[in-house]
């Protein structure tokens, strides 16, 4: 990064982040390493599901997967992504050091026939688990465990097909096809330590297990609970009012709660009540549940078949279930609100089972409460749909989406283009992106199966004729992968390929969790400043020279902003020192560099004790920041105040990128007691365009990572307030769009915690705006008028508009035009400047200013590739200050055309007077 983050001080034995208090974690510190806590592995996950309920363990959940690196959506059409690396013409497509767990694998091409990828090979320390052909995999021809549920083919998953077998190995994984598998993902989690890990035995059957998936959704899948009790209550719900269905005082846990209303049947009340009455449960005095009934169970849609691990809902007995462990250390509340038109009427029930064990896991934090969160609005255009954002500490497991499409822009169901990012203990790049919104619930081809459900993934409802633009209901069990946080959470899903598709989304996502983190940011090395190489005492017989990047990080939802930092990279072995408090439970050692090269990997030790090998296989020539990161158990760091990480790039990587390092502590408990530091380093930037480019050093707080609040004005001088806050960032810039040529702007820039507390304002800094221009054509939605679908479609189809998406017109026959507005700021004579989009679908387009037409007609078509024109200019013109219109008309279409789309990437306007 670059200079001047404050240098963090050793004089007093440990060290702390600026402005954060030295003394806060609890308990006291320990002098000797606990036993890792690695929470249920291998069929353990299975054969005790009431184990999901731990926390705090050292397991972090991970993904490989063939998502799209330039941010656009070939997510696996071309291949492009699908192999880490070739090995002899076939393809690696998972690799690992260290201990852990793969978890969940999926794949789909050719509509769900995988025969083409050829066979699968699965090695597991130095060990072949599977070398034989996927497609008898997933047919499950080779025998227990490898039969379903555990595996899947097209017709069982719906156009996916996909292995669970939960596979252990101590010290290193591999997964390799024979052929470029197109679309799919490894999901997979690591651990601190090897200690009692076994590498998976295949000769295993796990019968048992089988036979618990194959009653899924109609049993308990848990063992007994002692003191168990089952009471039943019969309902006579009113519009408008709330039932208590059981309550429970003392140490314990609900294992069991289930409904028979036969009001279910009959469409559309029995849909009215699963869309409108909802669960609510409060645990210890906090309701963590709040859900639509039918969402709860796997369904939003409406009464469907659900057989999940852990709910069900069987339509001919017009009956719910669900058996998620909900511990509790003195009181339970369950209840039920009828937010319906009709009185709901039939019986609920209610298992319990008194233990005082959950008191004292509640206590220490072993265990969490579970929860339930749902979410439901509109999708915004630009913004991931929010299925989890959360503090403290916690394990996601599971969650069921529903989702209304709006009008749609292209074709039905177009909002299943989505991925999934999960980001976790927040880090700026995800732990998990996926490849699309079926893909994700591990069907395919938007589920050409049509419907499905299974013990851990379903679709109950692909689609109804009675939802004008398309709906869909899913659910995905995050079981053996469920995703653990420390300190923060966030989970989200695109709605169409560059979040662009309108519609209604719903969800609920079943997490266990606690309200305090466990992390504590206790140390971070700015490498390249010479005062925070000095503090931490910081070399290398070659540490490398400092060079400055400009580029971007994956995944991130909005616009993509730039971030500049200073980076090292070098092949020598690299030393430096970083304090941790001493009660810390283990550390980890989060890395930001530049993956511009896969494959970069480096052997650690802490205090010159082994500690193993940070291998990463990722890479990524387009989005170049990463963050990744190494955990460094107890064993090697509790009870001492700093230690002193070596980092030794291995014989024939690529040189050991870095531009900073941060040392997270993992504690009993940790809350955040700290505002973030003042923001400094705040830098300006004018390019050609009408936009000002801020760059800062990133934030510092005693809780890993705050976001980035941006304050504006044209008057100097200003004091940061809502009606000038004009963006909030995840990383450490911002570009402010939409200026008037050479506008003189004043900003300031404050750090924000996920916790909510605000640093103070930075200095501030001034800019001027470019001479050109350059308006994104997406951003003049709404339109004045539409003769057919116009919306914003992001980037797809192998190219990359230059705001992220292009103003997309779909009519289907000629003579179709749309108008929309834009503003001049500035009088003048202007070259009108725009680039369009060319497909086998494109027709041939005139513009028209203030209806006349400009330019000569363009025609949109090209074949077999999409592409992006060159700036295609439209001659000069008198615009005077103010509103004016566009006119785009489809008059008609090159021979070889298919249809009539157009596409506008961006309007420019250069004053030539």
């Amino acid at each position: 990064m670059r200079a001047g983050l404050v240098a963090v001080a050793f004089a007093l034995g440990i060290a702390t982040l600026a402005g954060t208090p030295a003394a806060t974690a609890e308990p006291a510190a320990q002098t000797a390493a606990q036993a890792p806590r690695h929470g249920p592995v291998g069929w353990e996950t299975f054969r005790n599901p009431e184990r999901l309920a731990e926390i705090g363990t050292d397991s972090r959940t991970l993904q490989f997967s063939s998502f799209d690196r330039s941010g656009s959506n070939n997510d696996g059409f071309g291949g492009n992504y699908s192999c880490l690396r070739t090995e002899n013409t076939n393809c690696v497509i998972a690799e690992q050091q260290g201990a852990g767990e793969i978890d969940s694998i999926w794949f789909t091409r050719d509509n769900g026939d995988v025969r083409n990828t050829g066979w699968i090979r699965i090695e597991l320390d130095g060990q072949t688990v599977v070398d034989t052909s996927l497609q008898d995999v997933v047919d499950g021809k080779l025998g227990a465990p490898f039969t379903y549920p555990l595996v899947a083919n097209a017709d069982q998953s719906s156009g996916g097909v996909y292995i669970k077998v939960p596979m252990t190995y101590r010290e290193n994984m591999r997964v390799t096809v024979q052929s470029n598998p197109f679309f799919y993902h490894v999901t997979y989690r690591t651990f601190a330590s090897p200690e009692g890990i076994a590498t998976f035995d295949k000769n295993d059957k796990a019968e048992d297990v089988l036979a618990k998936l194959t009653a899924s959704g109609t049993q308990d899948p848990k063992p007994q609970q002692p003191n168990a009790q089952t009471a039943s209550k019969d309902l006579a719900i009113a519009p408008g009012a709330t039932a208590t269905i059981a309550t429970a005082k003392g140490s314990g846990a609900i294992t069991a709660l289930g409904f028979e209303l036969p009001q279910l049947g009959t469409h559309p009340v029995g849909t009215e009540v699963l869309q409108k009455a909802r669960l609510r449960a409060t645990f210890d005095g906090v309701r963590t549940i709040d859900s639509p009934l039918g969402e709860f169970y796997g369904s939003g849609l409406g009464l469907y078949n659900v057989k999940a691990f852990t709910f069900g809902m069987d339509p001919a007995a017009k009956k719910l279930q669900a058996w998620w462990l909900m511990p509790y250390a003195k009181n339970a509340k369950i209840e039920l609100y009828n937010g319906s038109s009709e009185t709901i009427t039939g019986k609920a029930t209610t298992t319990t089972s008194a233990d005082p064990k959950w008191a004292n896991e509640l206590a220490n934090g072993s265990v969490g409460h579970f929860r339930a969160t749902s979410q439901s609005a509109q999708a915004t255009f630009g913004r991931d749909v929010m299925f989890l954002e959360t503090v403290g500490r916690g394990r996601v497991v599971g969650v069921t989406q529903t989702v209304n499409g709006g009008p749609k822009s292209g074709w039905r169901l177009a909002y299943l283009e989505g991925d999934e990012r999960v980001f976790v203990d927040g880090a700026t790049s995800p732990a998990l992106h996926g490849t699309g919104t079926e893909d994700f619930y591990e069907g395919g081809w938007y589920f050409n199966r049509d419907a499905f459900t299974t013990p851990t993934t379903g679709t109950p409802v692909k689609d109804r004729t009675d939802c004008v633009e398309g709906c869909t209901g899913m659910y995905r069990l995050l079981l053996a992968e469920g995703i653990n946080f420390d300190n923060s959470m966030r989970f989200s899903i695109e709605h169409g390929q560059g979040d662009d598709e309108p519609a209604l989304e719903a969800s609920t996502t079943y997490w266990y969790g606690l309200p305090t983190g466990a992390q504590q940011w206790s140390d971070s090395l700015d490498v390249g400043s010479p005062a925070s190489e000095k503090a931490h005492d910081y070399k290398a017989s070659d540490v490398g020279k400092v060079t400055k990047l400009t580029s971007r990080y994956e995944g991130v939802d909005g616009p993509a902003e730039h971030v500049t930092l200073d980076a090292r990279a070098t092949s020598a072995q690299v030393s430096f020192k970083v304090g941790v408090p001493a009660a810390n439970q283990g550390v980890t050692l989060r890395r930001t560099s530049d993956q511009a090269k896969p494959y970069q990997s480096a052997r650690v030790a802490v205090d010159g004790v082994p500690a193993g090998t940070w291998y990463q296989p990722l890479g990524n020539a387009d989005q170049r920041w990463l963050d990744d990161s190494f955990e460094l158990p107890a064993s090697l760091t509790a009870g001492k105040r700093s230690v002193t990480i070596t980092l030794a790039p291995t014989e024939g990587s690529p040189p050991w990128s870095a531009a900073a390092y941060q040392a997270i502590a993992k504690l009993p408990v940790y809350r955040d007691r700290a505002n973030p530091d003042m923001i400094s380093g705040v830098r300006t930037s004018t390019g050609t365009y009408n936009q000002i480019e801020l760059s800062w050093l990133p934030g510092r707080d005693d809780v890993y990572a705050p976001r980035y609040q941006v304050f504006a004005s044209t008057t100097s001088g200003f004091k940061p307030a809502p009606s000038n806050l004009i963006g909030t960032t995840m990383t450490p810039g911002f570009t402010h769009h939409d200026l008037a040529p050479r506008e003189t702007w004043y900003y300031k820039v404050r750090a924000i915690d996920r916790s909510g507390r605000v640093g103070l304002p930075s200095a501030q800094v001034v800019g001027v705006a470019g001479d050109i221009v350059r308006i994104e054509a997406e951003r003049l939605l709404p339109p004045v008028s539409a003769e057919g679908p116009l919306t914003a479609q992001g980037n797809c189809c192998g190219v990359g508009w230059s705001g992220g998406a292009q103003l997309w017109f779909t009519p289907t026959e000629a003579g179709k035009k749309f108008v929309v507005e834009f503003e001049i700021k500035t009088a003048g004579k202007y070259e009108v400047t725009t680039q369009q989009t060319l497909a086998r679908d494109y027709g041939i387009n005139t513009l028209a200013i203030d209806g006349v037409t400009i330019g000569e007609p363009f025609d949109g078509y090209a074949f077999p590739d999409v592409k992006v024109s060159p700036p295609l200019s439209y001659g000069e013109h008198d615009l005077s200050a103010g509103k004016h219109t566009l006119t785009v008309t489809v008059g008609s279409k090159n021979p070889a055309a298919i249809s009539y789309m157009a596409g506008i990437d961006y309007l420019q306007f250069q004053r030539v007077d």
